[in-house]
Formats: C-alpha cells, sequence, structure tokens
C-alpha cells in the first residue's frame, strides 16, 4: 500500500511538472505569444521571437480594419492585453503586450500584411546594398532585406563572389562569379536567393543545408523577366576535377511554394538552365507553370519536387516564393567551370 501511495505522489508531481514546465518553482518570467491567429488569413503566422515580431499573410483586399484574434497562446501563467477576443484595427501594426507572473512585459507588434494585386518583391532592380563590414549585400539594411547570398561562407578565406556591378546613372547589377575555394572542395559558385544563410560554419559536403530559402509571398504571377549575360568558364569540371562533357551552366529559377509547418507544396515552377555564352545584356522572360510538371518537361529532371515535398493541389495559393541565381547550376556538388560570370538586373514577376 506504501509503494502504491508513493506511485500516486511521483505521478502527481510529474503531471504538475509538465503543467508549469517554462515557469518551474519560482514567479514565471516567461512572457511569449507562442500562437496568433485570425480567422481568414492566407497563410501561417510568422513569429519572430527575437524580434518580437508577428506577422499574419492576407489575401489582397482582404478588410483588416476590425479583426478578432481566433487563437491566442501565450506563456504559463502571463497575461495579454489587449484580450485575445477583442477586435483591433490591423491596418496599422497593433502592440500587444504581454506581462509575466513576475510582473516583467514583453510588447509584441502584429503586423496584418496584406498582399498587393500585383506583388513585387522588394530591391528586385537590385540598386540597394548595404556594407557588412567585409563585403557588399543587396537591399537597405539586414534587418529589411528578403535577398542573401553565400558570402557570408566564401569570405571566410577569400573574397565576396557575390557583389554590385555600377551600370551608372545609379543603376547597380548584381555580378556572380564562381571561384576557386581556398578550403576543403574545389569550388565555390556565387549564388543570390531569397532566403537567409544561416549562422554556423558551412557545411562542405552540403551547403544547402546553410540556406534557409524563399520569403513569403501569395501572388500569382504567369512568369518572370530578368537581364541577363553570362560567361561561362573554361574547364567544366566535377567535384573531384575530373573534365565532364559540355560546359557550365547558368541557373535561374523561382519556386511558388504552399508551406504549413514541415510541409512544402509546390504550386508553380519557373526554370532557366542554360550553358550558353551572352555576351550582352538580354532579357530573359520565363513562364511559370502551375501544378506538376510533366515528365515530358525539358526542365523535369532538376526542376522536379524534393523529397519531402508533394505537388500542390489545383487552386492552392502560394504563401512563399523562392528566386535564385547562380553562375554555376551545379555548384552544390561543387561542379562548374572556375571563373562562370553570370550578371543579373531587373527582376519582375510577370502577370
Amino acid at each position: 500500500m506504501r509503494n502504491f501511495s508513493i506511485f500516486i505522489l511521483l505521478s502527481f508531481l510529474f503531471i504538475l511538472s509538465g503543467c508549469i514546465s517554462d515557469d518551474k518553482f519560482g514567479l514565471s518570467p516567461y512572457k511569449e505569444i507562442k500562437t496568433f491567429e485570425i480567422a481568414g488569413q492566407a497563410a501561417p503566422t510568422v513569429i519572430d521571437k527575437e524580434a518580437l515580431t508577428i506577422t499574419i499573410p492576407f489575401n489582397e483586399g482582404e478588410d483588416v480594419s476590425a479583426k478578432t484574434p481566433s487563437n491566442i497562446v501565450i506563456s504559463n501563467l502571463a497575461t495579454i492585453d489587449p484580450p485575445a477576443g477583442e477586435a483591433r484595427n490591423f491596418t496599422a501594426p497593433v502592440l500587444y503586450t504581454v506581462t509575466a507572473e513576475d510582473g516583467s512585459q514583453a510588447q509584441w507588434e502584429v503586423i496584418a500584411s496584406v498582399a498587393e494585386p500585383q506583388p513585387q518583391l522588394p530591391n528586385s532592380n537590385f540598386d540597394l546594398w548595404y556594407d557588412t563590414g567585409g563585403y557588399m549585400q543587396p537591399g537597405e539594411n539586414a534587418e529589411s532585406t528578403i535577398w542573401d547570398t553565400a558570402n557570408a561562407g566564401v569570405t571566410i578565406a577569400g573574397p565576396a563572389n557575390t557583389v554590385p556591378e555600377d551600370l551608372g546613372n545609379g543603376d547597380l547589377a548584381v555580378k556572380m562569379v564562381s571561384t576557386r575555394a581556398p578550403l576543403l572542395v574545389r569550388m565555390a559558385a556565387a549564388t543570390l536567393y531569397t532566403g537567409s544563410f544561416t549562422d554556423g560554419f558551412p557545411d562542405p559536403v552540403d551547403p544547402r543545408s546553410n540556406i534557409d530559402f524563399g520569403t513569403l509571398f501569395s501572388g500569382q504571377p504567369n512568369a518572370f523577366r530578368v537581364d541577363y549575360r553570362y560567361l561561362p568558364g573554361d574547364e567544366y569540371l566535377d567535384g573531384r576535377g575530373n573534365p565532364l562533357p559540355g560546359g557550365d551552366q547558368a541557373d535561374i529559377y523561382v519556386l511558388l511554394e504552399n508551406r504549413d509547418g514541415d510541409q512544402v507544396q509546390r504550386v508553380a515552377t519557373g526554370w532557366y538552365r542554360s550553358n550558353m555564352e551572352v555576351t550582352d545584356w538580354t532579357t530573359l522572360e520565363v513562364p511559370l507553370t502551375y501544378g506538376e510538371l510533366p515528365s515530358s518537361d525539358p526542365t523535369f529532371e532538376y526542376a522536379n519536387i524534393r523529397a519531402g515535398e508533394a505537388w500542390a493541389p489545383a487552386g492552392t495559393r502560394p504563401t512563399h516564393i523562392t528566386v535564385v541565381f547562380s553562375s554555376s547550376a551545379l555548384g552544390d556538388d561543387f561542379t562548374g567551370a572556375i571563373g562562370s560570370e553570370l550578371w543579373i538586373n531587373n527582376f519582375e514577376l510577370v502577370y
């Protein structure tokens, strides 16, 4: 009987500890917003715990002047003001104050992001660049830009290989050069993409693991257009330095995706890959194919969905867009020609 009583007591303590896991045994200092949802939102909420911002995407034309949150989850024993069931005008950012049990407070900014009817990506003419202290990056500053490069990894032991190119009269383009890698691998392809390069030392086996691709987006363009030049390097080699037939290839593509947690569905695909030398500035327009790519599509082999992804059902609206430019299409495998040069300018989504 005594053992049974001890078992009951331990079970009770275990359940109790599970209920108060984030406040432990003193007055809780926790004041997080863990979930914030509004009925009718177009995509999952994005919560930035460091910046204390919450972004909720809505489709174009959505009236957000009197929206009532449908689900707010905050830290145990904390309170929130305004209350969860109160309608607010989200045409401008709304401040929510979360007060922890110990009296400390955090002020969260909730932003209803209503899509434009035919949205373009910010700084898609690439005229804005900021100085990181060691190299230049596209955007007004690190906090607001949607564009990133692999410069953070390349500059560990060498110069940046994605840089601004001044065309005159305030017009800047992007110049990307596949360079000889000073450490561990043969070469480093230059890239520009929507997303961010993650913290930590680059993975020499899988460079993509250091990149979070994509940015929030809910438009439905028919195609994309970009000005470009491409000069492939002389020696097209695999990752071990063995000669390959053909030549290096520029990679330029757009993926529209619907993301919900870890689930990724491909909504549309537009992909251009070519080893053709283009010495003069040329305008390229690539259509977006919505739905599953047929096996007869020339891009099917490399543009197909990746493991763990799925094709989105017809009519699915995207939540994210991934745009990628690379001076060597197979640079992930350290395959390509050192010296391949890709310039791009004036990226535009076509509706």
